[in-house]
């Protein structure tokens, strides 16, 4: 049946596209039949026109009516141009064609009549000069031939026939006479010139272009006849199909109308059902209730007689943003549905969630008649889903503040160690120190994980692409793991082959911490004596990175969560070997944050394999980014003062034995109030400024000096705040740099250098 409606529908549509196209054509061809006769009718009159010019040229020799000829030309003229006006109007190429040929004559005919013209005046200016001459001189009988010459012209000329003047020599010398000769040879050589140009006027003779035209307007009207009649009858043809065809459209039109009543029978059946599981509501179009179940009334604490005939503002929860009806509404009275969550009030004020659906219902020619609303009760949901927001955001304001008072402490211990260690020449006391070091190092670590994982998780990681040479920086990073291999007596093969001399484009730092980790991990587990191989290969636009041992290996069932955060072998691992389980987990997500892959192959007590592929571009004739990351043991003295904010005494101490042996003076702060009364008092060339403060913190300070002085000396944020966004809002706060705690001398030394002058 379907099949059957379609194959009519199809018929349908094609017999009202042949009578559009049948009536634009007909127009069409109504229109060049009109422009067509009314061309041939300007073509015969214009014919009619040329032949009277003709007739007038062939009396020339008769009546010399030159005046005539001239006046006559106006009148074809104005019959050419409109000819040539209609024919331009139809833009028909063959017709274009030979109106072009009759333009040609029509210009050369011009010329021609110009010149009858203004020779027909020569002739009349002589013939009443020469009158008048015989006039006056008729006395004298000096010279009778002469004189009989001249009334030969004067009387040929009542007869208009001065085209037969014949030359004569006047052999006279008196001065008299000069006009005279000069009037007689002008008749003569204007005589002469109207026969030339009456040969000219029937060489180009318009009645063979005119006689092209009328023929194939002919011609073409015949045509255009005969598709007329065509088009007549494809016309006929298809109105009665569509006739034909429609009555059985409309035939099927009242089995669809049967059908449609079922259907909404149907469709009642179905909302009936929704009423016994879901939230149900009609409207009409003005978003006027018309129907609620009594699910609904449960829920928004209103009655039936309370809801009918009221705007489904009633429970409008002030909280939901307007745009959302906005959307609604249009996408609804675009005949589509819409799904969203909102925030309902009810009647005693409280308020309760739905996972809404509304959509319009439509009648038989498609016309919206109501709208129909399903919702679900989904609060607890909600709930739920904004207690986990609250416990993410107290999270990392957790991690924040815990990162924060580890690094605190961490700082002023790293600090004074380092500066110890310089001092220490004996070698008992400097390895207590390096103790010390390495203890705090793996803390910071630990505390690095920790939020490095924070950030995995949460999406809020960001990877930082530059341009470098993977040879180069494999050879230049493999070095800083030479201690720890000859302490542990460990044995590691560098195939770090030749493919990997290319300069890419990745974030080398994250590369570097994933292959740290592995490689730490080998570390961990292999036995002393035991060897550690680290492979690279670069092809297709992939890195390939192995770190292979023969530690103590992997069981299968374990492999399967080794990937997890804080999931190690099993808990003796953890008391044999230490660790929190957290590296191979950063590992996996930072692979996945590159759009690699890792897989492990490991047996227990035969050691492990890790093999990780990061995509990664090449850069094509890009310089290498080789800078060698190590700071220099000898360091130019800088020159300049300092302000330093920051609250903590222990790190006050550290931070102004760091920037004393950097060369530099200072000014120290207790905490942002003291900072921006200070920087009233003196002259500073740079400003460190910690933040976490009491009284005023950092960014509050950075504004208030701003505010103030509307200083340009540089403020470089010092601070122990170092999560995600971090360094972003300081700077956006106004400060030029930025160094975390705990303090990396060589990178606080290269941002006051950047600042600040060296000492000669």
């Amino acid at each position: 049946m379907k099949k059957n409606y379609f194959f009519i529908i199809v018929i349908m549509i094609i017999a009202i596209l042949a009578i559009f196209y049948s009536a634009v054509k007909w127009a069409k061809i109504s229109s060049n039949v009109k422009a067509f006769i009314h061309i041939e009718s300007i073509a015969f009159q214009l014919e009619i026109e040329n032949e009277k010019q003709k007739l007038l040229i062939s009396n020339l020799e008769i009546k010399n009516n030159y005046d005539l000829i001239v006046s006559h030309t106006h009148e074809l003229n104005k019959v050419a141009d409109e000819l040539i006006s209609s024919i331009e109007d139809t833009k028909e190429p063959t017709l274009l064609q030979l109106l072009e040929e009759l333009k040609l004559k029509r210009v050369v005919l011009e010329d021609i009549y110009k010149d009858i013209k203004t020779t027909n005046i020569q002739i009349k200016d002589s013939l009443q000069w020469l009158s008048n001459f015989y006039q006056q001189h008729l006395d004298q009988k000096n010279n009778p031939q002469l004189f009989s010459y001249i009334f030969h012209i004067l009387d040929k000329s009542k007869e208009n026939q001065i085209s037969t003047i014949q030359p004569y020599n006047i052999n006279s010398h008196d001065p008299s006479y000069d006009q005279l000769k000069k009037h007689l040879q002008t008749l003569y050589v204007a005589s002469e010139k109207l026969i030339l140009l009456k040969e000219k006027l029937q060489k180009n003779d318009i009645s063979t272009d005119t006689g092209k035209l009328t023929h194939y307007l002919d011609s073409s009207l015949t045509e255009f006849r005969k598709e007329g009649m065509f088009i007549v009858s494809v016309l006929l043809l298809s109105v009665l199909f569509l006739i034909f065809f429609g009555m059985i459209v409309y035939i099927k039109e009242i089995r669809l109308t049967l059908s449609a009543a079922s259907l909404k029978n149907e469709l009642q059946r179905f909302v009936d059902a929704l009423n016994q599981s879901a939230i149900v509501s009609k409207s009409d179009l003005e978003g006027n209730i018309t129907y609620v179940n009594k699910k609904f009334c449960e829920i928004s604490g209103y009655t039936q007689e309370e809801l009918i005939g009221k705007n489904h503002n009633i429970i409008r929860h002030p909280d939901t943003p307007s745009e959302i009806f906005k959307e609604l509404w249009d996408t609804i009275e675009s005949k589509k549905t819409f799904k969203t969550t909102i925030k309902n009030l009810t009647k005693d004020g409280g308020y309760y969630y739905v996972d809404s659906v509304i959509l319009p219902l439509l009648d038989l020619n498609n016309e919206i008649v109501e709208y129909l609303a399903v919702r679900y009760d989904v609060t607890e949901l909600v709930k739920t889903r904004d207690a986990a927001i609250l416990a993410e955001k107290a999270k990392g304001e957790f991690l924040s503040n815990m990162s924060h008072e580890l690094r605190t402490p961490l700082n002023a211990i790293n600090g004074f160690s380092t500066i110890l260690q310089r001092e220490l020449s004996d070698e008992k006391h400097l390895a207590y120190i390096k103790s010390i070091l390495d203890s705090s190092d793996n803390l910071i670590g630990l505390i690095g994980d920790i939020l490095d994982l924070s950030k995995l998780q949460s999406g809020k990681f960001v990877l930082d692409y530059h341009h470098f040479n993977i040879q180069k920086k494999m050879q230049q990073f493999i070095v800083r793991f030479d201690a720890q291999l000859k302490l542990l007596e460990l044995n590691i093969v560098l195939n770090i082959d030749e493919t990997t001399d290319v300069t890419v484009s990745g974030d080398w730092l994250r590369i570097s911490q994933i292959i740290t980790n592995l490689i730490s991990n080998a570390l961990k587990f292999t036995p002393m004596g035991g060897e550690i191989e680290l492979r690279c290969h670069y092809e297709d636009g992939v890195l390939k990175i192995i770190v292979k041992d023969n530690g103590i290996g992997i069981s299968s069932e374990v492999q399967s969560k080794i990937f997890q955060p804080f999931e190690q072998a099993d808990t003796s691992t953890t008391r044999k070997y230490g660790g929190t389980g957290l590296g191979l987990s950063i590992v996996f997500n930072l692979v996945e944050q590159m759009d690699g892959e890792i897989t492990l192959d490991s047996q227990e007590g035969k050691g492990s394999e890790f093999s990780v592929k990061i995509p990664l571009k090449e850069v094509k004739g890009s310089h290498n980014d080789l800078a060698d990351d190590e700071q220099t043991d000898t360091r130019e003295k800088l020159h300049g003062h300092l302000l330093i904010a920051e609250d903590n005494k222990t790190n006050q101490m550290l931070i102004g034995i760091i920037v004393e042996e950097f060369g530099l003076t200072y000014t120290m702060a207790n905490d942002g109030v003291e900072a921006v009364d200070l920087f009233a008092k003196e002259r500073f060339d740079l400003v460190l400024m910690d933040e976490n403060m009491p009284n005023m913190n950092g960014t509050q300070a950075v504004k208030k000096i701003h505010d103030l002085y509307g200083t340009d000396v540089p403020i470089v944020a010092l601070t122990a705040n170092v999560m995600s966004g971090d360094k972003e809002k300081f700077l956006e706060a106004g400060m030029d740099a930025y160094v975390a705690k705990p303090i990396d001398e060589g990178e606080l030394y290269k941002v006051l250098k950047s600042f600040l002058d060296t000492k000669a």
